[in-house]
């Protein structure tokens, strides 16, 4: 746990959280906005946002299983050391998020995500564990290659400069640094397409996209059939030929599929925890990345 979770669970009626957070259920209320949509963090009170993470953190590990109930309100304030109406908002949050479920006169239970659950996301799969390389390679397929074949019809000399720009920068840049222009090349793909839908799917899975992409660059067989296949795709946008950046982009996801192994099947960040066990080299890149897909921040 770290420090910031460890002062929330201080017993200390002086600490300064506990001053800070001693506010009546209304003028917790007075302080978030946007009632009709996920509260910003920004725009919560003083220790919410931590009591969130902390409580998130153990439902997303597993120590708070689904269908459980989490304890009382009076439990929890005496353990975070701070009022119930705080210890209310951060469940008013967590239940806003998808995370839990508020039974009036019963209590709060871990709720039971799956992909139709209202809150569910790509992101939040991904920390539980319940996406795969192979779920979010064919997934990016079925978007990415009907954005190339879109960008190929309705892309600008702005979008060719663009995506021209990114691919020469390849040629200079280490692994992490092509890992994001991999990313941003596929990014501005979907910008090409002209549909904004495609653009705000893409947005939803970009952190998981970045987790593949970086996974992908480390393996040189991969790499060595998977990235020329980015030209091909450009000279098809160029001369507005939709089938060909359709086949292009589709053959260029597909390839992890024949490369990625046992990984295939494995939930994402457990792929590039593995991974920097296999290249030292990036490790840390990539333990970071794991970490910040498996992270409790929202």
């Amino acid at each position: 746990m770290s420090s910031g979770h460890a002062t929330l669970l201080r017993n200390d009626s002086t600490s300064p959280l506990v001053r800070r957070c001693a506010l009546t259920t209304e003028q917790v209320r007075a302080k978030v906005t946007g009632m009709t949509g996920l509260t910003p963090a920004g725009e919560l009170p003083a220790g919410v946002p931590q009591i969130v993470a902390a409580i998130d953190e153990r439902i997303v590990s597993g120590t708070w299983p689904e269908h459980s109930r989490l304890p009382s309100e009076r439990t929890l304030a005496e353990q975070f050391s701070v009022s119930r109406p705080v210890i209310r908002e951060s469940l008013r949050v967590l239940s806003e998020r998808g995370l839990i479920v508020i039974s009036a006169g019963r209590g709060s239970f871990v709720r039971r995500i799956d992909p139709a659950s209202q809150g569910a996301s790509a992101e939040l799969l991904a920390r539980r564990g319940a996406i795969t390389a192979e779920h979010l390679i064919v997934a990016r397929t079925m978007l990415e290659a009907e954005a190339a074949a879109l960008a190929a019809i309705n892309r600008t000399d702005q979008h060719i400069e663009r995506l021209s720009e990114l691919l020469e920068q390849f040629d200079h840049s280490t692994v992490p640094e092509s890992a994001d222009l991999d990313v941003a090349f596929h990014e501005a793909i979907t910008v090409a397409s002209g549909n904004p839908v495609i653009q705000v799917m893409f947005a939803s899975i970009k952190t998981l996209a970045h987790g593949i992409v970086l996974r992908s660059l480390t393996d040189r067989k991969l790499a060595g059939a998977a990235l020329p296949l980015h030209e091909v795709i450009l000279t098809a946008i160029i001369e507005q030929d939709p089938d060909r950046a359709r086949q292009a982009m589709s053959e260029h996801l597909g390839a992890a599929r024949q490369f990625y192994g046992t990984d295939l099947n494995q939930p994402l960040a457990d792929v590039l925890r593995h991974r920097a066990e296999i290249a030292p080299a990036l490790g840390s890149v990539l333990r970071d990345l794991s970490r910040s897909i498996a992270s409790t921040e929202t």
